[in-house]
């Protein structure tokens, strides 16, 4: 793959912005400045056709396209890309990929026999999604991280949950990251999108610190992923294939 990599310089466009406000309580009211989090429209041009715009926040754009691309089937790997020109004037990404007439929308059953154990999961979501500078400074991100057992593998945030998601995901695609043994744990809500996107990296654990929906429960259960929702504090939900959870 032939990538131009203007991920570095997109590091010079802003996370967040200043704004005056008006901060008002019980009491009283004073101006002052609040920080919020920056949304950037970037279009995505596959094989010479407009495909999607995201509005994302503007930092590891390259993972972002890359996870929506093996998400949404467009790809099995990353050797299905040709190339990928990031044009950050005019916010476009312009990719080409191998045989895009094959997209496969389908998933298949998880086997996988990963397992994790109670305690990991409190760990996983009080260190990796409850610490974030950015979702601190501006309330307005979501997290998406990666785990083998306790152990972090990587970690995004965006001010998307299923942008996030992407950029996690493909994170690993780039450097050949198996997700056989892995969970991936949630700062949002879990919607049937979400979980369709798990499905298709074929991640077998879920973890959220928010509820999952009716159609994800659903999905998880059809493809074999352990489903784990409403992590707070000592406290979850498992809701589906409660097998690989361990005491």
């Amino acid at each position: 793959m032939n990538t131009l990599d203007h991920n570095d310089e997109m590091k010079a466009y802003r996370n967040t912005f200043k704004v005056p406000i008006i901060k008002l309580d019980e009491f009283s009211y004073r101006h002052t400045e609040d920080t919020i989090i920056a949304e950037y429209p970037l279009s995505l041009v596959l094989n010479g056709k407009f495909e999607n715009t995201f509005l994302c926040t503007p930092t590891n754009l390259k993972e972002l396209i890359i996870g929506y691309l093996l998400t949404k089937g467009c790809i099995t790997s990353k050797e299905d890309l040709i190339s990928m020109v990031i044009d950050k004037e005019n916010k476009v990404v312009d990719v080409n990929i191998k045989d895009i007439e094959n997209i496969n929308l389908d998933y298949n059953s998880i086997n996988s026999k990963s397992h994790i154990y109670v305690d990991h999961v409190y760990e996983i979501m009080e260190s990796s999604l409850n610490h974030s500078k950015l979702f601190k400074d501006t309330g307005g991100v979501h997290s998406v991280a990666i785990f083998e057992g306790n152990k972090e593998t990587i970690s995004y945030e965006d001010v998307a949950r299923h942008n996030a998601m992407d950029k996690a995901i493909g994170h690993c695609i780039l450097h050949n990251i198996n997700f056989d043994n892995k969970a991936i744990a949630v700062s949002g809500r879990i919607s049937y999108e979400m979980l369709l996107k798990v499905a298709k990296a074929k991640i077998p654990i879920v973890i959220s610190k928010s509820a999952p929906t009716n159609l994800s429960v659903e999905l998880a259960k059809k493809s074999n992923i352990t489903l784990i929702g409403f992590v707070r504090g000592k406290r979850m939900n498992i809701y589906t294939h409660s097998y690989r959870v361990k005491i």
